[in-house]
């Protein structure tokens, strides 16, 4: 038998069906395995039961999710503001970056369920030791990924810049930023 060939409409449809599909399948095993299983809302409540929450305490949720779109939007700008700008300064200063990179590395490597109970402690309120984390979680991936950005530029055109009489600050503003951006962007995600 020949099959016909696949037109890119199909491979559209197909790269659409198959994820929603596989959702639904998901969906269908986890309500069945809570049904026949029997297992207690509170340890792993269905599908059905989600919904119906998320309908029935509304009123309660909407603040909450304004609450933590707030925090986290703080914290990235916090982290964007921070990361991009402690970057900008270690690759300015090899004596900068030597003397602050091993504290950027110590507190990344630390897990942040090791500081969480400190920062509940000496934060101020909840909202701010949230913060605090949420800042953390997403300074160093784009404080690293900057500064290597930032210092992957290529030689030539440094060398280039350098014979056209370019400033540290001219290079880097029109050279090293502009490169960084594809580092920046995997940061940012």
């Amino acid at each position: 038998a020949i099959l016909p060939p696949v037109t890119r409409t199909s491979e559209r449809v197909l790269r659409i069906a198959v994820p929603v599909g596989m959702l639904v399948l998901a969906i269908t095993i986890w309500q069945t395995y809570v049904v026949l299983s029997g297992t207690p809302k509170y340890i792993l409540p269905s599908p059905v039961d989600i919904v119906g929450a998320f309908l029935t305490d509304w009123p309660t949720l909407l603040p909450a999710l304004g609450t933590t779109l707030t925090i986290t939007f703080e914290a990235l700008a916090l982290a964007l503001i921070g990361g991009v700008g402690l970057a900008i300064i270690l690759v300015q200063s090899k004596w900068i970056e030597l003397a602050l990179f091993p504290f950027a590395v110590i507190l990344q490597v630390t897990p942040v369920v090791a500081i969480a109970p400190l920062l509940l402690i000496y934060a101020p309120n909840t909202q701010t030791a949230l913060l605090i984390v949420a800042f953390i979680v997403a300074f160093f991936p784009i404080l690293s990924n900057m500064a290597q950005g930032l210092k992957s530029v290529d030689h030539n055109l440094l060398n280039l810049f350098d014979l056209y009489g370019a400033s540290r600050w001219q290079q880097l503003i029109f050279l090293k930023i502009p490169a960084s951006m594809p580092y920046f962007m995997t940061g940012l995600r």
